[in-house]
């Protein structure tokens, strides 16, 4: 198979006519139908279904686009690596972190690491757990940043950091001027459900069922992100890490502590049967030394040897 045939594969499935993939890839329609029906011939299986005049992806073709664009991303950036590479940055860190990560513990990371390592600019990536569990090998990860606890095939943790989840919420929702607050005043509360995604969400209702807490739930996102926003927005209250709640923390929005804390944990994982690059473990140093820096929510942040 060729990387044109992978190309318009991606295409028609992102938009699911080959009239607007031949416009797009200025080639002909019988060229684009070719260039499938070949593709499809290799494979042994079709890719599509035709749905009211549409093609639509079948459950192969689902499984098979995640192979291919995570193949087309890296061919995408072999120009920029090449000129990297002749500009003499040889060395430099590849990262992925999921979305709570990406957005809250590492921008100030980044900006120290940077501070200290001129030139070599880290390549970040923001990935879902699933994608990083179904990344393969030749993807080349140093460090993959998720949450605990979370088995990723193929990796070892290398550094955990613990820290306190503080509540975040409209000013109006805080029944005390209480810091840090206690469970039980905050019963009838608007919360934001951060099923299924966020690992900690069954600790908190655990914890709020065996106080005699009851909450009303108006909104349910995967996303903290998310999360963040609506409370910004108004509407409810949020469990977020220390990195996100900060970023919320304004006149019309409070965050504090809660007496019968609540702890939570990033990993930092780097790949099985082999030492940490020297560029690895300076991003990894920058990581902790962020953390152990920050006042607030982080108890710990420890190489393991």
């Amino acid at each position: 198979m060729h990387i044109k045939q992978l190309r318009s594969f991606l295409t028609v499935a992102d938009s699911g006519s080959v009239t607007a993939t031949a416009e797009q890839l200025h080639m002909t329609q019988s060229g684009v139908s070719r260039q499938i029906a070949t593709l499809e011939d290799e494979l042994g299986f079709s890719l599509f279904d035709r749905i009211r005049g549409r093609l639509v992806l079948n459950p192969r073709g689902l499984a098979f686009r995640r192979h291919v664009r995570q193949t087309m991303d890296s061919v995408d950036h072999l120009p920029h690596a090449a000129r990297a590479i002749a500009d003499g940055v040889f060395n430099r860190v590849n990262v992925v972190a999921t979305s709570s990560i990406i957005h809250g513990l590492l921008p100030p990371a980044i900006a120290h690491y940077v501070s200290k390592r001129p030139g070599l600019p880290p390549r970040v990536i923001m990935r879902s757990l699933r994608e990083i569990s179904d990344s393969a090998p030749e993807e080349d990860f140093d460090l993959v940043l998720a949450p605990m606890p979370i088995p990723l095939p193929r990796f070892r943790v290398v550094a955990k950091i613990d820290f306190e989840l503080h509540l975040a919420g409209p000013v109006s929702s805080f029944p005390v001027e209480d810091d840090p607050i206690d469970l039980g005043s905050l019963g009838g509360l608007p919360f934001i459900s951060l099923d299924p995604f966020a690992t900690y969400q069954e600790g908190i209702e655990t914890m709020l069922a065996e106080t005699g807490v009851e909450v009303t739930y108006v909104c349910e996102t995967s996303s903290v992100v998310t999360a963040a926003q609506l409370v910004r927005a108004g509407v409810g209250c949020a469990f977020l890490d220390p990195y996100i709640s900060g970023s919320v923390r304004g006149p019309s929005v409070k965050v504090v502590s809660v007496r019968q804390k609540l702890m939570h944990a990033y990993g930092i994982y780097a790949p099985s049967g082999g030492p940490l690059s020297h560029e690895a473990t300076k991003f990894l140093e920058s990581v902790l030394d962020y953390v152990h820096s920050t006042q607030g929510g982080v108890s710990q942040g420890n190489l393991e040897t």
